[in-house]
């Protein structure tokens, strides 16, 4: 099942993202019980977890940052809805299983990806009648742009830490530090 798991996770979080898009608030029950299965699963449970609280966090504030700002509007003028911070915690697992294949790339070519990418998931949300945008199309597409640029490379190195806490108990937080963004191996005497 390990080998198989990103494949299996990339298929559920297509299914988790359909299942909001087109139910939004019904799905919540679904979302719950989605998150308890897939820790209860997953290979990687401990940092599992704690992507979910980070990602989870950074996300809902930026969406948060573009409905209060009005980019755009959810239904019953709410400023975040349920459905959406648990699609978040759903992204933090899809983020380390079915897109960790993102940690191998440049910083700088994962923010144009998410400029790119994060766009067009809220367009398609968009189309399928999940939020409303309040603006054109350009200004509208290029704010989620600009926000998912900062966040999917912010979502790299906080995957990036995580995993060098947890795997090198007992070192510095300057020795993880430097292993982490430099890529060598520090000696810690």
């Amino acid at each position: 099942m390990l080998r198989y798991f990103p494949l299996i996770n990339a298929v559920w979080f297509q299914l988790i993202w359909f299942s909001v898009i087109l139910y939004q608030q019904r799905a919540v029950p679904f979302l719950l019980v989605s998150i308890l299965l897939h820790l209860l699963v997953s290979p990687t449970r401990k940092i599992d977890f704690y992507l979910l609280i980070f990602i989870s966090m950074f996300g809902v504030f930026g969406d948060v940052l573009l409905s209060f700002t009005g980019v755009y509007q959810f239904p019953n003028n709410e400023l975040i809805p349920i459905w959406l911070i648990l699609l978040w915690c759903h992204f933090g697992f899809a983020f380390n299983h079915s897109l960790g294949w993102l940690s191998r790339f440049n910083i700088r070519l994962i923010a144009l990806l998410g400029a790119i990418v994060g766009p067009l998931n809220y367009l398609a949300g968009h189309r399928l009648g999940a939020v409303d945008f309040s603006y054109s199309y350009l200004i509208t597409l290029f704010s989620i742009g600009v926000i998912w640029a900062v966040n999917l490379p912010v979502f790299i190195i906080i995957k990036r830490c995580l995993i060098e806490i947890i795997n090198n108990k007992g070192k510095s937080y300057e020795t993880i530090y430097k292993h982490t963004f430099h890529n060598k191996s520090v000696d810690n005497k």
